[in-house]
């Protein structure tokens, strides 16, 4: 099994999507694996055309399948996935007992996200045994992901992570919520080997780059239009963004790969050929500065190539988007 190998070739490594539905595989089969006492799956990137995700440790598509559908599971009641307020942003709310009005977003006020933070923090400090130290450790890193409650935006809130795409009526972990419950073993299958059909109507977190919905781009205006989805792909790229923290830099919000302003930002990624597990899979993607390197200095890390995806966000309400990525 140690060196069995699966080459995913649903995820195209130069959509941002797939990039990160690729790393959520590789940590919730890493979760698994250390619940388990298992050896660690690995994640490398081979050029089939297009860069596709190889994960080595696994003898079959439904193994992989079968062990994130379990995965999935667990995640309906862990600790960072219940973040929720009342309609001040106040209070903090247990989503699955309170039967009033509450948001499930990124975008509490800053104290209310202290609180959910150091709540989370002393839970891991207390867990004497393995598998409660295991689960709490995956829930810090999903709520590193969410935002820093040190930096605001224009309203006084939470500024939220710069993979938050959502606006309006619509709430990033009532989205995430929906997928967690909804999405099925074929979808799962959709995402991991092709094609995408995108006829899922469970929610989309638009961070698909290949399937942007412009108007420059349509005969009429998209927004009435219903969109649908990858629901696979959305699902395990939530999970995938546990390798993307976000961080107070002065004034502003940093978040992993993504530099610029709120409205004139870019992503930026790297694809690596030498299989890691899922604690240098995130080095990678937290500490190099991929964009800045020389090909010599690519090459002596095991970078093998490197996309940019610009992101835009619409004047009303911040909805966002990727844009096809470009070779860096």
């Amino acid at each position: 099994m140690a060196d069995s190998r699966m080459i995913l070739p649903g995820l195209d490594g130069a959509n941002p999507l797939a990039f990160l539905a690729a790393l959520g595989v590789l940590r919730a089969l890493d979760y698994r694996a250390r619940l388990h006492d298992r050896a660690a799956p690995r994640l490398a990137w081979a050029d089939e055309g297009c860069w596709q995700p190889v994960i080595h440790g696994y003898p079959s598509m439904d193994a992989i399948v079968g062990e994130l559908l379990e995965d999935k599971a667990t995640w309906q009641d862990d600790p960072a996935f219940l973040l929720a307020y009342d309609e001040t942003g106040e209070t903090l709310l247990d989503p699955r007992t309170f039967t009033g009005k509450f948001s499930r977003d990124l975008k509490p006020r800053p104290a209310a996200l202290r609180k959910f933070l150091d709540d989370l923090g002393a839970r891991a400090v207390s867990r004497k045994n393995f598998t409660e130290r295991v689960e709490l450790r995956r829930s810090l890193d999903t709520a590193a992901a969410y935002g820093s409650e040190l930096v605001q935006d224009n309203n006084g809130n939470t500024k939220p992570t710069g993979f938050h795409f959502t606006a309006g009526q619509q709430q990033f972990l009532k989205a995430i919520g929906e997928l967690q419950a909804g999405v099925t073993s074929a979808e799962l299958l959709e995402a991991l080997v092709g094609p995408w059909l995108r006829e899922s109507t469970l929610p989309n977190m638009s961070w698909d780059a290949t399937n942007a919905r412009l108007y420059a781009l349509r005969a009429k205006n998209p927004s009435g239009d219903k969109k649908t989805s990858v629901a696979g792909a959305d699902w395990l790229a939530f999970i995938g963004l546990g390798a993307m923290a976000s961080f107070p830099q002065g004034t502003r919000l940093e978040t992993t790969g993504i530099k610029g302003g709120w409205k004139d930002s870019s992503f930026t990624w790297a694809v690596w050929e030498c299989p890691v597990n899922w604690r240098v899979a995130t080095t990678i993607c937290r500490t190099l500065n991929v964009k800045r390197m020389t090909t010599v200095e690519r090459c002596s890390r095991g970078i093998s190539a490197v996309f940019s995806s610009v992101i835009s966000r619409s004047d009303q309400g911040g909805y966002g988007s990727f844009s096809p990525a470009e070779v860096k």
